[in-house]
């Protein structure tokens, strides 16, 4: 069984896009809340399915009853909740296109109808670097729903819900946007390098970590990285290339080695380049770069964070890891890394 969550307004914990999996013996996976629309979803939905996928609403925005607010939506919101049993294969099965996605580290477009007529309920059209494939007769909407499926993996990659076909018989679907891991490469194997791994492994990043020698802490204290090298400045080029939508964090606490990852990081297009230290640590390497002849941009300046983190008053590896990882997201997701209190109006974009 998998629910998702296909449409969202007011204040909700999860947006569109957030999946719950599910068997018959109470195994879950995901989330689609803070744990009490799981606990209806878990109750109710084989018997809602009994006859096919369906939508759940969950509203919250006029309620003024305590029952409605045991849903856990917070304050005004509505969800709805795509239920739907699933195939163990099929040629549109949800669960094997995000796996194709985050195995071949490439992006897609999944399209799945969730109002609409009783033949496209529940289908999709999967569009991935290789082709399509759908499981949605052919036809209007099946066209309609791969041009708008196109025009979603050329844009700005944002999954949303729209409402396809003319008025008097229109198809709701949501476009989720599947994007393989954002890259992460640590230069540096020290002790504080250790939790920064941890910690990003736990947030979803495919890592990489690079170390000059084979000293360092011991291998297996990084055993949640996906890529584990050995290369020096001088032949790190020869291993390995930095993605634009990835980031950096330079950590050896060696300044000759320091100087040779941070050329090669500002060398690439990656979008965010820390170095561990002190501004004046930093400055005197830029200098010593500027000395064999090697300006950076002002765009490749820009990427630059030094000192990197952000001001958590962070003092052990594990809170310097927290500031680290708070600023990478920040800088990936367009946050302003300020306190949500001093915020005005929602934290998530609304839908229009």
């Amino acid at each position: 069984m998998l629910a998702t969550v296909v449409a969202a307004s007011g204040s909700t914990y999860r947006r569109p896009g957030a999946r719950l999996l599910l068997s018959a013996e109470r195994w879950i996976a995901g989330g689609i809340s803070g744990g009490c629309l799981e606990r209806d979803v878990l109750g109710k939905a084989w018997w809602r399915t009994r006859e096919g996928p369906q939508v759940v609403t969950y509203d919250s925005t006029s309620a003024d009853d305590e029952e409605t607010w045991t849903f856990g939506l917070g304050c005004n919101g509505r969800v709805d909740v795509l239920l739907e049993r699933l195939a163990a294969s099929g040629e549109a099965h949800p669960l094997d296109f995000i796996a194709r996605c985050l195995e071949a580290r490439r992006p897609g477009v999944m399209a799945t109808v969730f109002r609409g007529g009783p033949d496209t309920m529940g289908r999709r059209l999967l569009l991935e670097a290789n082709g399509v494939r759908s499981d949605l007769p052919p036809g209007p909407v099946r066209d309609a729903v791969r041009a708008a499926a196109e025009t979603v993996a050329r844009g700005e990659g944002r999954t949303r819900a729209e409402r396809l076909g003319p008025s008097t018989d229109p198809h709701e679907v949501l476009f989720e946007v599947v994007l393989p891991p954002r890259s992460l490469v640590i230069f540096g194997t020290g002790q504080d390098a250790v939790p920064l791994v941890r910690m990003a492994a736990a947030l979803g990043f495919h890592l990489t970590v690079v170390s000059n020698t084979s000293g360092g802490a011991p291998a297996d204290l990084f055993q949640e990285a996906n890529i584990r090298l050995t290369a020096s400045p001088k032949t790190v080029r020869e291993k390995l290339t930095l993605e634009e939508d990835s980031a950096v964090v330079i950590m050896t606490h060696n300044l000759s080695h320091d100087r040779g990852y941070l050329r090669f990081a500002l060398e690439s297009e990656c979008r965010y380049v820390g170095i561990l230290g002190p501004r004046a640590r930093t400055e005197r390497l830029l200098n010593e770069l500027a000395e064999d002849g090697f300006h950076p941009s002002e765009s490749r300046s820009a990427a630059l964070y030094s000192p990197v983190g952000l001001h958590l008053g962070a003092e052990q590896p594990e809170e310097i890891a927290l500031s680290i990882l708070a600023e990478v997201e920040a800088r990936f997701r367009g946050g302003d890394a300020q306190s949500l209190r001093g915020r005005p109006g929602p934290i998530h974009p609304r839908p229009s």
